[in-house]
């Protein structure tokens, strides 16, 4: 199939899902512009490949056929490249060659995609999403833009670019180490002697030790490690490279998690900010607070830390979050470390910290005044355990992957244990987290929906479903009033529930699914959902001052030292 026709036929999926609502079709609109774009982009290169294999230049023919995007599945992970720290200054390929006729097609493209970004961030509801996905794909494509590279963040800086943050540390006499981030230029001779400071003494002077031992003497937390990126401030007492690539793991997370949920974040997000104002840069002056993450070494450690606080409910948790009452303000996610648990100890470490981006960025929460619809929430954080990590240090998440989604897809289609949504929806956070056996199923059935809302056929029911996010984070869901997810959607559950279901399917094999057209049976409030279920849920809060704690599947960090982040290692 050619990319003409495949991103043509893109362009129609939107409409397959009617709504009667203004907003939901002005969405719809804007998408259909960014694929049009893109198709007009690969229509372009095709053309150019062509003619120059006609002109027997073979070797510019596949460099403009290797520009081209690989073709993917419109119900498959969404594929996103965090953007680096500091971007080089862009070299101008030789005039007249392929690479500058490859580049003036992808220029004329970013041209009309930052206007694209510009008309989205002016939406209404403004549609801050799809303006970050256009102006990713500007600076791919015109890394020197300048106004592009402003509303994401960056600065100039030595003819290139760089988010202040960098900046910041440059100046104040830190490198960018290939394995321990900003550091002071003087560390780099010890640490690739295999050398870390010990603890602080009373002189401040540094005292330079084998790993083993500087890691030992932080294990007791007394201190612990103190590493502090550009957005979080991490205690722990793993050794330290696993606490720089916790941080690395962390930092990825943030650009992933602030681009997808833009949305929800609505005019509280720094994009938005700087759309408003054009003479902002970076996250602002003063920046903000740092999140607060504390990872130990051991489940034990774990719960001597947090027992005293919030009782023995804990030990039913595999992390925990608690959100601050001061929407302002920072309150500690807790991890431990969990190599045998039953999820990926990546898959915990991005649950968790959705729940805690969520509610340090998007303002006020009033989660708690909605009428039922509590499910959301879990699902956001199971929805984020489907981050992966590629080798070439891009992400991709949504896909139909993991243990947990393993489950889902035997409990609600193997097993037929589907909750009907209609009753799913209206649980609040009492009768979701309620412990009794089906806890399990209704995590899984929350992840398998999120994803199948955020995924299915491009996106098409994204809009629809991250504004009910936005209004379930603000209270604003009630009995009687407002918009329910069904009008937000412009589908009956009748209608979405067989196309969940083969959405599911398609991720294992039809081979393993019901008949076509057996009706799936209803799972009943007294019964297990089978076995092999992943025990991995949070116990129901009941002890928390401020009524909704988050207790979440928190991940541990990979021990792969690949993608630097940029962390400061502090004594």
């Amino acid at each position: 199939m050619s990319y003409s026709c495949l991103l043509g036929g893109l362009l129609l999926l939107p409409l397959q899902v009617p709504s009667p609502f203004a907003a939901e079709k002005q969405g719809r609109e804007l998408e259909s512009s960014r694929r049009a774009i893109l198709a007009q982009e690969a229509d372009e290169l095709i053309a150019l490949a062509g003619q120059l294999g006609r002109q027997g230049d073979a070797a510019g023919a596949k460099l403009v056929r290797d520009r081209l995007p690989r073709p993917a599945d419109p119900d498959g992970a969404t594929h996103y490249v965090p953007l680096p720290d500091l971007a080089e200054p862009s070299i101008a390929p030789k005039a007249g060659s392929p690479e500058s006729r490859v580049d003036a097609v992808r220029r004329r493209a970013a041209g009309r995609l930052f206007d694209l970004s510009r008309k989205a961030a002016a939406a209404s509801p403004p549609r801050y999403a799809l303006a970050s996905l256009c102006l990713h794909a500007v600076v791919e494509r015109q890394s020197d833009h300048a106004e592009a590279r402003r509303l994401l963040g960056y600065v100039p800086y030595k003819g290139g670019w760089a988010r202040p943050f960098a900046v910041k540390q440059f100046e104040a006499g830190y490198i960018d180490h290939p394995v321990f981030g900003w550091v002071k230029a003087d560390w780099k001779p010890h640490l690739e002697r295999g050398e870390l400071p010990s603890p602080p003494s009373r002189s401040g002077k540094v005292r330079w030790l084998p790993t083993v031992e500087a890691d030992r003497l932080r294990a007791e937390w007394s201190p612990p490690w103190q590493i502090y990126t550009q957005h979080f401030q991490i205690q722990t007492n793993v050794p330290l490279a696993e606490a720089i690539s916790f941080g690395r793991r962390l930092e990825q997370f943030h650009d992933l998690f602030m681009a997808l949920m833009a949305d929800v974040q609505g005019d509280h997000s720094p994009l938005a900010r700087r759309f408003r104002d054009p003479k902002a840069v970076g996250e602002g002056d003063p920046a903000p607070k740092q999140h607060l993450v504390y990872y130990f070494a051991s489940r034990e450690e774990y719960l001597a830390k947090l027992i005293p606080r919030y009782g023995h409910d804990i030990e039913e948790s595999l992390g925990f979050y608690d959100p601050p009452k001061n929407s302002s303000g920072r309150a500690p996610a807790y991890f431990f470390r969990d190599p045998d648990g039953d999820l990926p100890v990546t898959a915990n470490l991005y649950h968790e910290v959705s729940h805690q981006l969520l509610f340090e960025t998007a303002g006020p929460n009033r989660y708690t005044r909605n009428h039922g619809n509590y499910w959301v929430f879990e699902g956001l954080g199971t929805y984020f355990e489907t981050v992966v990590p590629q080798p070439d240090g891009s992400i991709e998440v949504g896909g139909r992957v993991g243990r947990r989604m393993e489950e889902a897809i035997r409990s609600l289609t193997d097993r037929q244990r589907l909750i009907p949504l209609d009753r799913f929806v209206g649980y609040d956070e009492s009768a979701f987290a309620r412990r009794d056996p089906l806890i399990y199923l209704r995590y899984q059935e929350a992840m398998a929906v999120t994803t199948f809302l955020m995924q299915w056929h491009d996106g098409a029911y994204r809009d629809g479903f991250l504004d009910y996010v936005r209004d379930a984070y603000h209270g604003a869901i009630k009995r009687t009033t407002g918009r329910s997810l069904e009008d937000r959607l412009g589908a009956t559950f009748e209608v979405i529930e067989p196309q969940l279901l083969d959405f599911l399917r398609q991720g294992r094999g039809v081979e393993s699914s019901p008949k076509a057209g057996e009706k799936p049976k209803v799972a009943e409030e007294s019964k297990a959902p089978g076995g092999g279920s992943i025990r991995t849920v949070p116990r129901p809060e009941s002890k928390t001052s401020s009524g909704g704690a988050i207790r979440t599947v928190p991940r541990q960090a990979p021990t792969s030292s690949d993608g630097a982040i940029r962390t400061v290692p502090r004594q």
